[in-house]
């Protein structure tokens, strides 16, 4: 589902466990990855022949033996080794959860999931100060989010949401802007929301398209507290979330302002167009019938991704993909992912918005521009670049570019 530049590193051919790995790379930055344990993970999955099964394996190991250095670190009262061990268990772990579906025991994901859990849990209560885990009221199980602050005398600061993509973990975000945020001294709020981390792998539920309804009680936490500057309030998106915190951010006016990285407007545009085509068949049977027959045994080893790619969007979903099959409803699939998008409220949304893109933007290639043109507010727009390094999705092998364009705009617009 995703094209590879060819003028840039590359790992792996497939360009989906590519980006990841390349992002780990990028994250030791934030010392969440150690360079040398990824590239030698990466020689011997390439020995072995690379797929996601020997992907799965191979980092699942590797995030295991770190958890166990981290845990005899601990026990031994190195209290920086482990956490720092921690983080890159979480991380390789993580790498894990990404293609368990593609492993031998798909249905193992939620038990990879809570393993990756532990260590980023362990790895916050070592910080310092530690990270505080919250759960905010929502629905019945409420919101898990993390909240980081400076060191010294507690006061109100400026706070940034943090708030993942489609299929990152809390530990990617540390690197991602929370770090960043914290040496700037700012709170950092990762947010865990419906169809991602524990309320996707434990509680089975999906994603939701009107994410004002999300960031509003997290909004409504954070005006409560003594650390939080009520007036200095961001939101940034990651990654397909670019598209629901703009949309969050049309609906919600204590945003003080929004950041899109990557910026889009339509999650269903990022699917391929001959997909796109047949889903416009009203016809659902007609549709699940052709896709049954003549699509799915076509994808071969593109399967798990495909399901990867689907779980988040239903339960139905989900379980296809523990399943070890691709989604099998793929018109009620394609409905879902249509209601996905930003166009038709980006004119409301009247905070200064910063809206991100990438020169070889492969996942949503092209909408950065046509959401910068949307917006109905204050606005910048910045384009990062191949000659960087930092053309790709979400820059996976720059996040200190990324972050410092992200965190000096935001001192500038809400000093």
């Amino acid at each position: 589902m995703t094209t590879t530049p060819t003028d840039r590193l590359l790992l792996f051919a497939e360009p989906n466990l590519d980006l990841q790995t390349r992002a780990a790379l990028g994250a030791g930055a934030y010392r969440i990855a150690e360079a040398g344990e990824v590239l030698a993970a990466v020689d011997r999955i390439n020995q072995a022949g690379l797929s996601g099964r020997t992907y799965h394996d191979e980092f699942l190991a590797l995030g295991r033996r770190t958890a166990a250095a981290a845990e005899d670190a601990l026990r031994s009262g190195r209290a920086v080794s482990a956490r720092d061990a921690y983080l890159r268990a979480a991380k390789y772990l993580s790498l894990a959860l990404f293609s368990v579906i593609a492993s031998a025991r798909p249905a193992d994901e939620p038990a990879v999931f809570a393993q990756m859990q532990e260590c980023w849990h362990r790895a916050g209560e070592l910080f310092d100060p530690p990270v505080q885990r919250l759960r905010i009221p929502y629905g019945n199980v409420g919101l898990p989010a993390y909240l980081l602050t400076p060191g010294g005398k507690p006061r109100r600061r400026p706070t940034v949401i943090l708030v993942n993509g489609s299929d990152a973990q809390s530990v990617d975000l540390y690197a991602f802007g929370a770090c960043a945020a914290v040496e700037r001294g700012w709170n950092a709020l990762i947010l865990e929301g419906p169809g991602q981390g524990s309320l996707l792998f434990e509680h089975e539920i999906p994603f939701r398209p009107d994410w004002e309804h999300v960031v509003r009680p997290v909004i409504d936490h954070l005006l409560g507290s003594p650390l939080v500057d009520p007036d200095r309030i961001a939101l940034t998106g990651w990654s397909m979330c670019g598209i629901l915190a703009v949309r969050a951010a049309a609906f919600e006016s204590r945003i003080a302002a929004v950041v899109a990285d990557p910026g889009a407007v339509d999650n269903w545009l990022a699917w391929p167009k001959i997909w796109r085509d047949l889903a416009d068949n009203p016809d659902q049977e007609a549709v699940n019938r052709h896709w049954k027959e003549d699509v799915v045994p076509q994808l071969g080893p593109a399967a798990p991704l495909l399901a990867k790619r689907a779980e988040i969007f239903g339960r139905q979903f989900l379980h296809d993909a523990r399943a070890g099959r691709a989604p099998r409803d793929f018109w009620t699939l394609a409905r879902t992912i249509q209601r996905f998008r930003c166009d038709d409220v980006a004119e409301r949304v009247t905070c200064p918005a910063l809206v991100l893109g990438y020169q070889d933007e492969n996942l949503i290639p092209g909408q950065h521009q046509r959401l910068f043109d949307l917006l109905g507010g204050p606005k910048q727009h910045i384009v990062l670049t191949t000659a960087q390094g930092a053309g790709d999705h979400c820059a996976p092998m720059a996040p200190q570019q990324r972050n410092a364009i992200v965190f000096d705009w935001l001192e500038r617009t809400l000093a």
